[in-house]
């Protein structure tokens, strides 16, 4: 059984009363990247329209439910860069921010929970 690695967590500093206002904006409070093992699984099988979900319910419900920033972003996603208009040049993954900590958490653990049932109808 695939298992995504220790995601990627970082803190965003706060910075000084000068930057934490122009920060704010394009900072989240608590933000981390979970690496997705699409190089790994079998080309055939629909890695994006899984982790999305239908009609992308499954981003949609984390969402929802954590009130945070989910993308699948990276290699293969399928999801253009605001800036360069293209995919990124690095492995998929999936992109959490949030402005509260324990909600981070939270959709971290459902992400996890997500691509764990993702690899396993891989296996079968």
């Amino acid at each position: 059984l695939l298992r995504p690695p220790p995601p990627q967590q970082q803190q965003q500093p706060s910075g000084g009363a000068a930057s934490a206002s122009a920060d704010a904006a394009a900072r989240p409070t608590w933000c981390c990247k979970v690496v997705v093992q699409a190089e790994l699984l079998d080309q055939d099988f629909p890695i994006v329209t899984k982790i999305n979900g239908e009609g992308n319910a499954n981003v949609e419900h984390l969402r929802s439910q954590t009130s945070s920033t989910v993308q699948l972003r990276g290699r293969g996603s399928q999801y253009s860069e605001p800036q360069t208009g293209q995919e990124l040049q690095e492995p998929m993954f999936l992109w959490i921010a949030c402005d509260n900590v324990q909600n981070g958490k939270a959709a971290l653990d459902m992400a996890q929970d997500l691509l764990g049932s993702v690899y396993e109808e891989h296996q079968s």
